[in-house]
């Protein structure tokens, strides 16, 4: 009953209703400029998020990269390292069993050496 009241007094008045509509066209400007600023900072923050987020596990990928190339090498050489030794020893005359004992190698493996 008072919104009717209210509409009946603003549609009498035409200055009133002119500043009801100015205000009403300013709140709703306000809104839209907001709201299209708030689109604009998310489509940006995303934008920094993903290659920020790239960046990192490039950086993250190389690093772990690295270090299991370097463990592989580094396990591959000791495996050598050892090879070589049990034929050297072999080549000694030294029992299987004993070259075994110091090596770790098996009995198997050493005779395919």
């Amino acid at each position: 009953m008072q919104a009717k009241k209210s509409l009946s007094n603003i549609s009498k008045n035409k200055e009133l209703w002119i500043a009801q509509w100015k205000q009403e066209s300013f709140e709703r400007d306000i809104r839209s400029g907001l709201n299209a600023a708030m689109q604009q900072g998310i489509a940006q923050g995303l934008q920094q998020g993903i290659a920020q987020g790239l960046q990192q596990g490039i950086a993250q990928g190389l690093q772990q990269g690295i270090v299991q190339g370097m463990t592989q090498g580094i396990t591959q050489g000791i495996q050598q390292g050892i090879t070589q030794v049990a034929k050297n020893m072999l080549s000694t005359g030294i029992p299987l069993e004993q070259i075994s004992k110091l090596t770790g190698l098996s009995e198997t493996e050493l005779q395919s050496l």
